[in-house]
């Protein structure tokens, strides 16, 4: 056997070794992989041998003797010499073996790369090297397990983005603890919610929230978890854990760090709560880093590779693509706070040389209002999720400042992008929400879980190494989410014969009038293509006859002079009847209502608005 050949058959066994690809699948009888591990095989064998896999080609490499073929021309066309940089790889270790666990990864990091730049807060000028903020997160794993927390347990945290957050992120990982993120901006009632049902043991408090904090209090009791703010008298603050830091020596921690796996718990992050109670997705080790690193092979992050994070780092979004895939290939993250960000985005990405960021379609939509010039040449490409991408916000926002969006779908549940369009901009599908990254399989499927064909219409159902596998002390919901070894996400899309993956509409978004289904992008994409309006929401509202009926709330600009009936005749034409809209709500003419709900990653919340809807019909009719 060659040494080629002994180098393929290892990286093969670590990849099948790493997940349930199915009984007897070896290197040898690589045509019986399943899609996911072949694809992740080949994106591994082309960052290990510097080599480019054409995606057309990469299909026809159904043999062990092929693939060892193919590799052993490209290595001949391009050099012999193996894909390196002048440290380890971006995904392994100085042992060559790729680090599982974000504590771990952090770790490798600071022993390949100590004085390289890894954190930068514009906030308060702050910056860190990798060993700088591996000491800093020792510190915080010191604090948290003189305070009782060991493997296992759960530390809340209710702090917006900054260096305490990431200390105590990357502490809690190192000893094995379970990061619990909160929204700093919920009420009392909803942390409370949170502590209570996730059993965190610690929830450490901005400082600046003594007010919040000593209200959860006492929506606790006595019996509640210990709270702290993170401020200099309680040890918690980022100056103590800072002093901590410098009086320690390189790793010399005193927390022992426990022997952690992939499959560990990393992190409950908690749904937005867009109905009912939130709910707390169990994410590991593996999901975290594997859909980061499906991103980094993506967009082909490269060491030095710089992100910006402008979502909430409690989000799973603001976790994976602009902080753990930056770690990942020994690059760097521009961490702001949020709120600042639109004003100064161009001076920001400028002054820090950023690549890549990350966004809400509202953050498109609205950085379009503010008519800033760009002046940066670094930015390389914005990735957008989290909402339908309208194709005119796009268009308007790649004329005006050359830079290319890339769509992509996920959720809390499959840790963050589950489908990306393809790089570079040149091959993206235009409304589409991209294809399956290589950590995942997605299946469109009807009523009866039956895959259907390409152009139906079915249940979005995802499975993968970044894919979750429970909620948190939810059994009953989560044996009705992950069925089979597949999250039914509860989203309706479809798959075109590429491969490429649409959006229709949340389960629960979806409008049935008189038993016709009608989603909510269809109405909204036509009022978004008038100029006169700024943002719209349609969603059902109850109706005797026909079960449920067409309601959008529209939002104009200020010089509009569109009535409703305008609105409604936008729509006459270009989408069926039945779609148009009964019932337009201009919210100029509301006294109670200035802006569409939205939650904390700018997400319309259409219960609210249905709430709304309903409290109006009561004032009417009283």
């Amino acid at each position: 056997m060659s040494s080629l050949s002994r180098q393929l058959s290892a990286l093969g066994s670590r990849i099948f070794t790493s997940a349930p690809f199915g009984p007897g699948v070896s290197m040898q009888n690589l045509a019986e992989w399943s899609s996911l591990a072949h694809v992740q095989l080949l994106g591994k064998v082309a960052a290990e041998f510097g080599i480019d896999i054409d995606i057309e080609e990469a299909y026809r490499l159904d043999s062990f003797e092929r693939l060892l073929h193919y590799v052993e021309r490209q290595r001949e066309a391009g050099g012999d010499a193996p894909h390196a940089s002048a440290t380890p790889g971006a995904t392994a270790d100085a042992t060559g073996v790729a680090p599982d666990t974000i504590g771990a990864l952090l770790r490798a990091r600071a022993d390949a790369l100590p004085d390289e730049p890894f954190l930068f807060f514009p906030a308060d000028d702050r910056s860190y090297t990798y060993r700088a903020f591996d000491r800093l997160a020792c510190a915080a794993a010191e604090k948290l397990h003189a305070h009782g927390l060991r493997r296992g347990d759960r530390l809340s945290v209710v702090l917006p983005n900054g260096p305490e957050f990431l200390a105590y992120y990357f502490g809690a990982h190192r000893l094995g603890v379970v990061s619990v993120p909160i929204n700093p901006a919920l009420s009392a009632a909803e942390c409370a919610y949170i502590v209570r049902n996730s059993g965190a043991k610690l929830v450490v408090f901005d400082r600046r929230l003594t007010s919040l904090r000593d209200a959860v209090h006492a929506a606790l009791g006595d019996d509640g978890a210990p709270l702290a703010c993170a401020d200099a008298a309680s040890g918690f603050g980022l100056e103590a854990l800072a002093a901590t830091a410098a009086a320690e020596h390189e790793h010399a921690s005193i927390a022992p760090e426990p022997s952690l796996s992939a499959n560990d718990d990393a992190s409950i992050l908690y749904t937005s709560g867009t109905t009912g109670h939130p709910k707390g997705v169990v994410l590991s080790h593996r999901n975290l880093l594997s859909d980061a690193r499906a991103l980094v092979d993506w967009f082909a992050f490269e060491p030095g590779a710089r992100t910006m994070c402008i979502l909430p780092l409690f989000h799973n979004n603001g976790q994976v693509i602009t902080l753990l895939s930056p770690l990942i290939a020994g690059g760097s993250s521009v961490i702001l706070e949020g709120k600042s960000a639109l004003p100064s985005f161009w001076k920001l990405i400028d002054t820090y040389r950023v690549n890549w960021t990350s966004v809400m379609p509202a953050f498109l939509s609205a950085f379009l209002e503010y008519g800033l010039k760009r002046t940066d040449d670094t930015l390389r490409g914005i990735v957008c999720g989290g909402q339908v991408l309208l194709d005119e916000v796009r268009n308007r926002f790649e004329s005006e400042y050359r830079v290319p969006v890339f769509e992509g779908f996920g959720l809390t549940e499959t840790t963050s992008f589950a489908t990306m369009n393809r790089h570079p901009a040149e091959r993206r599908h235009f409304g589409s929400i991209g294809v399956a990254l290589p950590c995942n399989e997605l299946r469109i499927v009807d009523a009866d879980g039956r895959p259907v064909a390409a152009g139906e219409t079915g249940e979005i159902l995802i499975r993968g190494d970044n894919v979750a596998t429970r909620y948190h002390a939810r059994p009953e919901l989560s044996a009705e989410r992950f069925r089979d070894g597949w999250l039914h996400t509860g989203d309706y899309g479809y798959r075109d014969d590429e491969g490429h993956f649409f959006f229709a509409t949340r389960v629960d978004d979806l409008i049935i009038k008189g038993g016709e289904n009608i989603y909510p992008a269809e109405i909204e994409n036509v009022l978004h293509g008038c100029d006169d309006v700024v943002e719209c929401a349609a969603l059902g509202v109850p109706d005797p006859i026909l079960g449920q009926e067409v309601c959008v709330y529209v939002k104009l600009k200020p010089s509009s002079t569109l009535g409703k009936d305008d609105v409604r005749r936008l729509c006459e034409g270009r989408i069926a009847h039945y779609k148009c809209p009964r019932h337009v709500v201009l919210l100029h003419e509301l006294d109670d209502l200035p802006e569409l709900p939205k939650g904390p990653t700018r997400k319309i919340l259409r219960r609210r608005l249905l709430e709304h809807f309903a409290t109006q019909r009561v004032r009417a009719s009283a």
